[in-house]
């Protein structure tokens, strides 16, 4: 405690007045929720002169937060850092508005204000599965725990919570589980961070009470879908993208095998540069199908864009994908179905290519650090290790198997050295297809 108040103390010796820097929204946003968050630890010993210097500075950083809060603020903010990023920041700034005007009566007159707010909010920022529009799992789980903490507060002051904020805190957890590995960390879609199990137990147990819950096997609205057996976890982007933010990289597959996780994308785009931020959302940073070496086209709302159906057959777990995201570029159509086997020892996709031109493509599987990968003698398979276990893929199709380096950026922004096993080849035909899979030895 001692040592806090003399943190305060110090930073207030340097900072007391505005700073461009400590004082930036988001900033001093995220310092006034914490100073509110541990008023009774910083105040315990009941030290006069400390409690009257932290709250008239207190008042004073509240009172600069207010007046700079204003929708065109809020509107400069989403076109200066776009829409993930800008909600995340809106919501920091939200929640230190609404616990300020709780604690303190003389701007306790705000807080339905700001409710109201955070309501216009969540409805641009959350769809209907319940799911953040960034799909980033990580953004979510941020802003979710930030919605957590307000209902607390609420809580604390004996109010009672607004059906809205119940409403998305509640599908907000259950859809958060969908993205839980076995590990119980968060698959790597969109950027997002892997997160730890304890940061993530923590916030849906606060959510709902239920950490280690069942979540969805499907998010249909918010495109993603999941295949679970016997220790092979598959999670998909099915491209059934939310307006505001569609991903680059239609039909990416994460595979997990027990608690390891064995391929997927390129890692987090967090404490990276603009260069760094564009190559890791890129097609090519993720397992999927690119063609040419660019991007798909965003998704256009028509109603043919993309399509997806999950069912069972023979003994199997299948889910069906088509995208049209290559369609206005070179007039082609991308579909890719994935079949898993209940004893969790096959892993097959196939790779269908509708086009009327010759276009060269790559299927690419971005491997974990840990994967120890060989190709064999006339490069038609590769034997794969992870924690022992070993795993044969293969393929059928025209196409030349290559493997060739790649990275993996962990949360702290650390890139590992890994491998890619790629897939080259042209569409010679109208029709090319590619089939390729693991099976377990």
């Amino acid at each position: 405690r001692k040592h806090a108040r003399f943190l305060i103390l110090e930073w207030l010796g340097h900072y007391k007045n505005y700073n461009y820097k400590t004082w930036e929204l988001e900033v001093l946003s995220r310092r006034v929720s914490a100073w509110i968050t541990n008023f009774d630890f910083l105040l315990a010993e009941k030290d006069k002169s400390f409690a009257e210097i932290l709250l008239r500075n207190l008042f004073k950083q509240i009172k600069f937060l207010r007046t700079q809060t204003n929708n065109s603020y809020f509107a400069l903010i989403g076109k200066k850092y776009g829409f993930e990023e800008s909600s995340i920041k809106k919501i920091k700034i939200l929640r230190a508005l609404i616990l300020s005007s709780m604690c303190f009566e003389s701007q306790f007159d705000r807080y339905s204000y700001y409710i109201k707010i955070l309501e216009s909010e969540l409805n641009k920022n959350f769809n209907i599965d319940g799911m953040h529009e960034s799909k980033s799992p990580s953004t979510h789980l941020e802003i979710l725990g930030d919605l957590v903490a307000i209902r607390e507060a609420i809580f604390s002051k004996h109010l009672k919570s607004p059906s809205f904020l119940e409403t998305i805190i509640k599908k907000g957890a259950h859809s958060l589980k969908f993205f839980r590995t076995p590990a119980g960390n968060l698959a790597t879609f969109n950027g997002s961070k892997q997160e730890t199990k304890f940061l993530i137990d923590k916030i849906i147990s606060q959510a709902d009470g239920q950490p280690r819950g069942r979540g969805p096997i499907s998010l249909s609205k918010s495109g993603f879908e999941k295949i679970v057996c016997n220790g092979v976890m598959v999670i998909v982007d099915s491209s059934n993208n939310s307006k505001k933010n569609s991903s680059n990289a239609p039909h990416a597959i994460e595979i997990n095998l027990g608690k390891n996780r064995f391929l997927g994308s390129c890692g987090t785009i967090y404490k990276q540069n603009k260069r760094w931020r564009k190559s890791l959302l890129s097609s090519s940073a993720h397992s999927s199908l690119i063609l040419e070496n660019t991007n798909p086209d965003k998704d256009d709302g028509s109603d043919t864009f993309v399509f997806s159906k999950r069912y069972q057959k023979n003994g199997s777990e299948i889910v069906f994908l088509r995208h049209e995201g290559y369609k206005k570029k070179f007039t082609a159509t991308c579909s890719r179905t994935i079949e898993v086997n209940r004893t969790g020892k096959n892993i097959a996709i196939l790779e269908e290519i509708q086009a009327y031109k010759l276009l060269k493509f790559d299927i690419r599987i971005h491997l974990n650090p840990k994967v120890k990968v060989s190709l064999s003698l006339d490069k038609n398979k590769a034997l794969l290790i992870l924690d022992g276990q070993g795993w044969d893929f293969g393929f059928q199709g025209n196409v030349k198997l290559l493997l060739e380096p790649s990275i993996f950026v962990e949360d702290n922004g650390e890139v590992k050295q890994t491998n890619q096993l790629i897939l080259h080849g042209e569409t010679l035909e109208e029709r090319t297809e590619v089939l390729w899979g693991f099976t377990k030895n």
